[in-house]
């Protein structure tokens, strides 16, 4: 489906090269040490972190300052049926009312003979299929890498939002990148009171965390490189960190981080002009798919 990727990037930009990452746990684990709730920040000694939406758009090249905010909605069962072009009873044997495996996806869309062989399936026509196959991509890349499950299932919760993305707002294609980040947030502040499942972008979060920690000479036309893939060439950039399988041995890392060896400004950030208050208050409320979370992104600018 490597035709059906390359159609993917105006709506979710580098997204789809996050399954070449092999994630990390033990820096996760880690992290959940360091997050302040309150101030929405990761605090370590002297220094205070927090992911930024102009640091996680560049990273992925995402759409975002500027283009149209999604909102959370719960959608249904019917609701991801019709985006798809499935009809109802074509999930009968998978009675689940907020999920769908991922093989029952890849069974109707994976395939190019897929449409074929599930016709009875469908209440739309071949040509229409081949348009809903890449939707079908991204919605399964968007639910299994940004909103994930904990049984590994695509979640119906989420198809709202990313039908947005493929139809657009007002003819503009709309930013996820501030839903991605308040999940982060979300996740980190519950799996820091129960240690549970990471419903959010770990990979996101990973990522992020192993390149503020590598300190180097700043590319300084990396923000002015649109098309730059930044997570292909993350690895490059972070490899020591990925031999890295203890908690313990990033926490003595933090513990030891002072100013001087951080990695402030990430090479793909636009650092000019940033998004860090709204006119009526001295941050910025970001609804997460379970709720507002507080974003105080000045507490970390330089």
């Amino acid at each position: 489906m490597g035709h059906e990727m390359n159609r993917l990037f105006p709506y979710i930009g580098h997204l789809p090269n996050l399954l070449n990452i092999t994630p990390n746990t033990a820096i996760i684990q880690a992290l959940l040490e360091y997050w302040d709730p309150n101030g929405s920040v990761f605090r370590f000694r002297e220094c205070e972190l927090t992911p930024t939406l102009e640091e996680i758009e560049g990273l992925l090249q995402m759409t975002g300052k500027g283009s149209p905010m999604v909102y959370p909605t719960n959608g249904t069962r019917e609701q991801f049926c019709k985006f798809l072009g499935l009809k109802q009873d074509s999930m009968d044997q998978h009675p689940d009312a907020k999920s769908c495996p991922l093989e029952f996806l890849y069974k109707r869309f994976g395939e190019r003979d897929s449409y074929d062989r599930h016709h009875d399936d469908f209440f739309i026509s071949r040509e229409q299929w081949e348009g809903k196959r890449v939707q079908a991509l991204g919605l399964a890349l968007i639910s299994l890498l940004l909103f994930p499950q904990k049984h590994g299932k695509v979640t119906f919760s989420t198809v709202n939002m990313i039908q947005s993305v493929f139809l657009g707002i007002k003819e503009k294609t709309p930013t996820l990148v501030p839903i991605i980040i308040a999940d982060i947030f979300t996740a980190v502040t519950e799996c820091q009171k129960k240690r549970g499942f990471f419903y959010a972008s770990n990979l996101v979060l990973q990522m992020w965390a192993m390149e503020h920690l590598s300190k180097r000479t700043l590319n300084p036309l990396g923000s002015c490189l649109p098309t730059a893939n930044w997570v292909e060439s993350h690895r490059e950039r972070v490899i020591r960190y990925y031999r890295v399988a203890s908690p313990s041995v990033f926490i003595q890392e933090f513990n030891a981080l002072t100013s001087d060896k951080m990695q402030w400004v990430l090479d793909w950030t636009k650092v000019r002009d940033p998004a860090f208050k709204t006119t009526q208050f001295d941050f910025i409320p970001l609804a997460s798919t379970s709720g507002l979370v507080m974003y105080i992104p000045q507490r970390v600018m330089r």
